[in-house]
């Protein structure tokens, strides 16, 4: 997966190589490339905070659709440290859920010409990994509403006495 002149395919014919990302006015290919690397450290890493990256947040809030959540530590605590977040965040990247953005509902993060390639790379990276992680989170979210239900149960009981 980490190897950048590995070919991939997106909606089944076109093809894109993470080595021809192009430069835009904002982001050069170079940048492009370490951001698609980022992306892919942080998802084998299970969304491990030290791996999201400035350079990964930017572009996510820059160049794919997701409002800023006032800083880093805001995004990533707003997406990441709940599971069932996770889950939402990932399916804009899923092309079961047609790369709609989670925010506004449209897919032009996706489609736009500057950022498709880093974009679908982005969407190409996931896929290898959705099934599995997406069982994680769903396992880890069932964990967490089950606490929850646990909790709730003793406040319940604690108004009976």
């Amino acid at each position: 997966m980490g190897n950048s002149k590995e070919e991939f395919t997106i909606f089944g014919e076109e093809k894109i190589l993470s080595e021809r990302m192009k430069a835009t006015k904002f982001m050069r290919a170079e940048e492009k490339k370490a951001v698609l690397r980022d992306w892919q450290r942080f998802i084998e890493s299970d969304f491990d905070r030290k791996y999201f990256t400035k350079r990964l947040y930017d572009h996510l809030h820059l160049h794919c659709s997701f409002i800023a959540h006032f800083n880093i530590h805001g995004f990533y605590g707003t997406y990441f440290e709940n599971p069932e977040q996770t889950l939402e965040f990932l399916k804009q990247f899923d092309r079961d859920y047609g790369y709609k953005s989670i925010e506004y509902g449209n897919t032009y993060w996706f489609t736009s010409e500057d950022y498709h390639d880093l974009n679908a790379g982005m969407a190409y990276s996931l896929e290898p990994y959705k099934a599995n992680i997406y069982a994680d989170l769903k396992q880890k979210t069932k964990e967490m509403k089950l606490k929850q239900m646990e909790k709730l149960k003793i406040e319940i009981e604690e108004l009976d006495r």
